[in-house]
């Protein structure tokens, strides 16, 4: 089983409508492309949050623009095109949302107005083709957060689960008590957890220690998801940074921390495209994760599925 991840792809109008990255990503052959936030950016520097300003129709109306012209450079869509015809079966094209493609920058879901929520939720379904999976969204997709699970396939047998958390929908501004995954989406989380005995991914827009902004801000909310993840071998596989990570455990958890962010992106406008992708790649005996950056490898490490130690080949 390969899984391709990345995140954060801001077209750019007027150019060439071509993306490197989806080469690259397409060389590797992957089964799966999980893409993890940041599919359209509604802002970008020097203009961040002129859309919370905006009409909320004229804010469907861009959204909607935003995802067509992503959607239609040609090795992107050539890429999911691929990746779909496994859906469902050993592979295809999954993600969550991050704020950019949510709403705005550092845009929380409880200041974000409900038909703005309503319209984003509409087209990010629509062009991830959520609705679609065989086991869709739980809950009525017009009113609640992107959370979903899908079975995980090597060599035809299910061997887990990767989970996919929404760190937007039900968030306010970091503090100690308030919400970033909510409730709800906890005791979800739980359940899903519980009896899964397989191959544990979490999947998430924002990361979680791989960045000052990450879940830490939030203590509560941090420390009742680390109590439903201790003592579980899992990998938590996230975006938005413009940069890749690799982070061992932390305390008494056994869960890694994966980044890999900036397919489509420059960086300070100077360091040109970022070109950034992650493979991991399974088998029985080991995990083996790969990071890339426009240069070509950057770091890899080998993850013992039993021990769940890990080597770091570069």
């Amino acid at each position: 089983m390969k899984i391709a991840f990345t995140s954060c792809m801001n077209f750019k109008p007027g150019a060439d409508g071509y993306q490197h990255v989806w080469d690259r990503i397409a060389q590797e052959q992957p089964d799966y492309l999980f893409l993890l936030g940041d599919q359209i950016y509604m802002d970008y520097f020097p203009n961040l949050g002129d859309p919370s300003h905006g009409d909320p129709a004229l804010f469907a109306q861009l959204m909607k623009a935003k995802y067509e012209a992503q959607w239609a450079v040609p090795n992107f869509k050539a890429l999911r095109d691929a990746l779909r015809q496994k859906q469902g079966s050993g592979g295809g094209v999954y993600g969550t949302w991050d704020d950019h493609d949510f709403a705005w920058n550092n845009a929380y879901g409880s200041k974000v107005g409900a038909t703005v929520k309503k319209h984003s939720r509409g087209l990010f379904t629509q062009y991830m083709e959520i609705e679609q999976l065989e086991a869709p969204v739980h809950l009525d997709p017009s009113i609640d957060g992107i959370y979903y699970s899908i079975p995980l396939m090597h060599q035809q047998q299910r061997i887990g689960k990767a989970i996919f958390l929404d760190t937007r929908w039900y968030s306010d501004k970091p503090g100690d008590a308030q919400p970033l995954l909510g409730q709800k989406q906890l005791d979800y989380l739980k359940q899903e957890l519980a009896g899964e005995q397989g191959y544990v991914l979490i999947c998430a827009g924002m990361p979680i220690r791989a960045t000052g902004n990450g879940w830490m801000r939030y203590r509560d909310d941090y420390a009742k998801f680390r109590a439903i993840i201790q003592g579980r071998k899992s990998i938590f596989l996230s975006g938005d940074i413009h940069e890749n990570a690799f982070l061992p455990p932390a305390g008494e958890t056994k869960m890694f921390e994966v980044v890999s962010s900036g397919a489509f992106v420059t960086k300070y406008y100077l360091t040109g495209e970022r070109e950034n992708f992650g493979i991991l790649e399974y088998s029985p005996a080991s995990t083996d994760i790969k990071l890339f950056n426009k240069r070509g490898l950057e770091r890899h490490n080998v993850i013992d599925n039993a021990t769940f130690m890990h080597r770091e080949l570069r």
